[in-house]
């Protein structure tokens, strides 16, 4: 084998132990070598830990060495890592990233040169990473090139046996998936998985293959049973052959032992698979829907909910039930040809109830098709109903609209259960169809059987046998026209979870994003125009059309405009949540879409209108984005926002559950701890929709208060209707059907609204709005009341 060859298959065998979990059948373990200890070991491995930092920054420098180089943040963006980072986090990923990646368990001497860079644990929890070693001098231990992880990168050399010392004996390597790789790296590149479903099925093929040979030796085994019936019949009976009786028995009862162990085996095996596939799937799926952009989002959270719990039907079709019934298809043959040995004639009756079974499975299809899709459709529905009626209980009470939402409920109940019920009874019609046809199959065989007896054709024995063996041969094929009644629930599920599975995400695969770029707070809107999503149920109106704005650093700036006029959609395109249909936003001279979306969302402080909180404590929930930060800067936020005083008040304090949605906290202190939240990365711009609107004027002042000092010089962009902000400002932007009818600053726009000739000139580079032109009279009438109270 070529040198070539070795370090694919090395890199290939060095997988983690949940990845060696996954793909191996059970039972299998790694073997030791030379003390080095084995990937079971990895559980001491999780235990002395590894230090976070240094294996983070080990991964952020293998990524710019292989030219696609991610940021901290953006690797552990969207990553189920709570806490420190360990081994199998670590690999997983770099496998979210676009690598193929593993645990190796190797001497420094016996890791192939063309898998450098590696990471390398060390004894002491340390990590760093060996991107080369140079061939030994007489006498002298080889040498290696080492790069020590931190913020910064540093180059040491170091021998070969010292580092050996340190050494743990695993090492982490990660090479580029094709579509990311240089041409000279692709000999080394396993096959990407590409579909949701099957490349995650593909990795547990070793389970399924020695689930099938598990069915075979089952089936096998089963042939026994008739040939020692036919034998009993025919011979040991009219001879009265006891001991022969005996042996036969035994023989039969051993083979009945071993049947039942293959049978056991294939669904251990099965059902394992299923388990871990059904880990994996799960996690790719909610991973896909964290992701979405926010203008693909689903319109109704139930329904969305409800299709993604269909991932358990598709799965268990194709991966459960499907495999156990496929796995006995292939030896129908083998029932039919022992049928035609023992049995002779009476074998034609399998080889003309076979195709007419089929047959009957086909021709129902269609119609059921079309049922299980309806069915699902309608449990969306009813589901979306459910959930848009709980989240909304107190507002339904408020008006008195529970009958209105009873009757959409018993709506979606009825129409859900007549499809259900219309595609249950095909299937039920084609299952009892199927038994009724393994009856017939019987009663014709022994029928014809006497017959063939009294011409003496066939034996007693042999029709018993044959008829036994019919029963196996039809069985199996009765199971499979049952799962071709269940096919079609599974397709129409397997469609809507391919339609999740396709929609856009933020972060597009195989793309390469600018990291480390400079945010200082300086954005441009250019031309900029934004549509939502086409759905079937309505058009896509623009809502913004060709919006242009240049927001300086540091500046402080309010938007205002009637209801509905496009405010809070310019603040989510600035923050990335939105992409634009037309124009671009420039970042620091730079478009947006080119900057990492994990970087710049460290960068940028969102609060929307109605901030949402999630069931945990007031510190989770502020601390969500940044769960490894230390207490003193919680503090250091808590005291800007104000919220110590909430926590201070609370016998709890940081542990004080806030509920579902935040529904302990009054709306003056959600907006608090979005702001704490928003503040905990320390970002450079501060977009806040309507930050006060749940306050009172009491509340708003303490707020504001605390909001000027929290802004110090980042950049800070308001949507609001609530004069007190407007103190905040130097600059007022107003927006009316979409585009930008008014921009300058705060006394010039707010006397021209006002229809007072202003006092102050505008800022260089500004327009000034002498006064409000007719193009601004609609927003003017909306903003009118603000401008008169500042």
């Amino acid at each position: 084998m070529s040198d070539r060859q070795d370090p694919f298959l090395e890199f290939d065998s060095g997988t983690s132990r949940r990845e060696s979990d996954e793909s191996a059948p059970a039972g299998a373990r790694p073997s030791s070598e030379d003390g080095i200890p084995t990937l079971d070991d990895l559980a001491e491995l999780d235990a002395i830990g590894v230090d976070h930092d240094a294996l983070l920054h080990s991964m952020v420098f293998l990524t710019r060495h292989h030219g696609n180089e991610r940021s901290a943040d953006s690797l552990l963006d969207g990553m189920p890592v709570d806490g420190l980072l360990g081994p199998d986090e670590a690999v997983r990923v770099m496998k979210a990233a676009g690598y193929n990646a593993g645990l190796i368990q190797r001497h420094l001497g016996d890791i192939h040169p063309l898998l450098l860079p590696a990471i390398l644990l060390l004894k002491n929890g340390d990590a760093c990473v060996l991107v080369q070693r140079f061939d030994a001098e007489r006498g002298v231990s080889p040498m290696c090139e080492v790069v020590m992880p931190g913020p910064e990168f540093h180059v040491c050399r170091a021998s070969e046996s010292e580092l050996e010392i340190e050494y743990l004996g695993f090492a982490l390597v990660a090479t580029p998936q094709p579509q990311q790789a240089t041409s000279r790296e692709q000999p080394l590149l396993l096959d990407a998985e590409s579909h949701w479903l099957w490349g995650t099925l593909r990795r547990f093929i070793p389970y399924y293959r020695s689930a099938m040979l598990a069915a075979l030796l089952s089936n096998v085994l089963m042939l026994v049973s008739g040939l020692v019936t036919s034998v009993v019949y025919d011979k040991v009976i009219p001879h009265q052959a006891f001991v022969t009786l005996w042996a036969l028995a035994g023989g039969a009862a051993i083979a009945l032992m071993f049947d039942l162990l293959a049978r056991q085996l294939r669904s251990h095996l099965i059902d394992t698979a299923g388990k871990k596939a059904d880990l994996i799937i799960g996690s790719l799926l909610f991973r896909q829907t964290l992701g979405v952009r926010m203008e693909h989002r689903p319109e109704s959270a139930g329904s969305y909910a409800h299709h993604m719990a269909q991932v358990e039907v598709v799965r268990e079709f194709f991966a459960g039930a499907t495999l156990s019934a496929l796995s006995d298809v292939p030896f129908i043959v083998l029932y039919v040809a022992m049928t035609f040995v023992i049995g002779g004639p009476l074998g034609w009756v399998l080889v003309l109830a076979i195709p007419l079974l089929v047959a009957m499975a086909l021709g129902i299809q269609r119609s059921l098709r079309k049922a299980m899709s309806a069915n699902l459709t309608h449990q969306a529905d009813l589901q979306g109903v459910i959930v848009e009626a709980v989240e909304g209980l107190e507002d339904l009470k408020a008006v008195g609209a529970q009958g209105r939402f009873l009757h959409r409920y018993e709506d979606a109940t009825a129409a859900a259960a007549e499809t259900g019920l219309k595609a249950r009874g095909m299937s039920s019609w084609t299952s009892n169809m199927s038994m009724v046809s393994q009856q017939l199959v019987t009663l014709v065989m022994l029928v014809w059987g006497v017959y063939l007896i009294h011409d003496g054709l066939v034996t007693g024995g042999a029709l018993i046998g044959a008829v036994m063996y019919a029963g196996r041969a039809v069985a199996p094929l009765s199971s499979v026209v049952s799962l071709a009644t269940r096919y079609q629930g599974a397709r129409a599920a397997m469609i809507s979870l391919d339609r999740m599975m396709s929609l856009p995400t933020e972060r597009e695969k195989g793309r390469s994003y600018v990291t480390g770029h400079r945010v200082t707070g300086a954005i441009a809107l250019n031309e900029l125009s934004f549509a939502y999503p086409q759905t079937s149920q309505s058009l896509a109106p623009r809502v913004l059309k060709g919006v242009t704005v240049r927001v300086k650093a540091g500046e402080r700036i309010a938007i205002l405009g009637r209801i509905g006029s496009g405010k809070s959609t310019i603040l989510r395109l600035m923050a990335g949540l939105y992409q634009p249909t037309e124009g671009m936003v420039d970042v620091d001279g730079l478009d947006l879409r080119q900057i990492d979306p994990a970087d710049y969302r460290m960068r940028v402080g969102f609060v929307s209108q109605e901030p949402r909180l999630f069931n945990g404590t007031l510190r989770d929930n502020v601390m969500m984005g940044r769960p490894n930060l230390d207490a003193s800067r919680l503090a250091e936020v808590a005291r800007v926002t104000g919220l110590d005083r909430v926590v201070a008040g609370h016998p709890q304090g940081w542990e004080l559950s806030v509920g579902e949605m935040g529904g302990l906290l009054s709306g003056g202190q959600r907006q608090l701890v979005a702001l704490a939240r928003c503040l905990i990365t320390k970002p450079q711009i501060l977009l806040m929709d309507e930050p006060t609107s749940s306050m009172d004027a009491q509340s708003e002042v303490m707020f504001l208060r605390q909001l000027k000092e929290a802004a110090g010089t980042r950049t800070l962009i308001m949507v609001t209707h609530r004069p007190a902000v407007l103190e905040l400002v130097d600059r007022v932007i107003v927006v009316d059907g979409g585009k930008i009818v008014l921009d300058g600053p705060k006394a010039a726009v707010l006397a021209a609204l006002s229809g007072i000739k202003p006092s102050a000139p505008a800022q260089p580079g500004q327009q000034r709005p002498a006064a409000a032109p007719p193009p601004a009279q609609a927003a003017q009438r909306s903003v009118e009341p603000v401008a008169q109270a500042a």
